[in-house]
């Protein structure tokens, strides 16, 4: 993983496609890339995006990755989670704050 700082002073991860080595590619990015050029490869691999989470699994191979990437990477997950926390936590804070804003 690379983190690229942008000019407004926000942080883009970028990842390595784990089939052809393209570089560069955001989550959304490495998406839409494994979609149109490796969308019938059976190759089983490592997720990089779940590999950079704390719960992630370097040693986890996904049987489908194109149906991963489609159903866990279909946004950015910095903008629905903190990827500094155990998903347990992050659960947690969602519940606490379910519960501030129904009062």
């Amino acid at each position: 993983m690379e983190i690229n700082p942008q000019p407004q002073g926000l942080t883009v991860r970028t990842f390595v496609c784990p089939y052809c080595q393209e570089n560069g590619l955001d989550e959304l990015d490495l998406r839409d890339h494994c979609n149109e050029h490796h969308a019938n490869d059976s190759k089983r691999v490592v997720c990089p995006v779940c590999v950079q989470t704390p719960h992630g699994d370097p040693q986890y191979y996904s049987r489908n990755f194109i149906g991963h990437l489609n159903l866990r990477h279909c946004y950015y997950l910095d903008d629905i989670t903190n990827l500094n926390q155990t998903d347990e936590m992050n659960v947690q804070c969602a519940i606490l704050a379910s519960y501030r804003d129904s009062f």
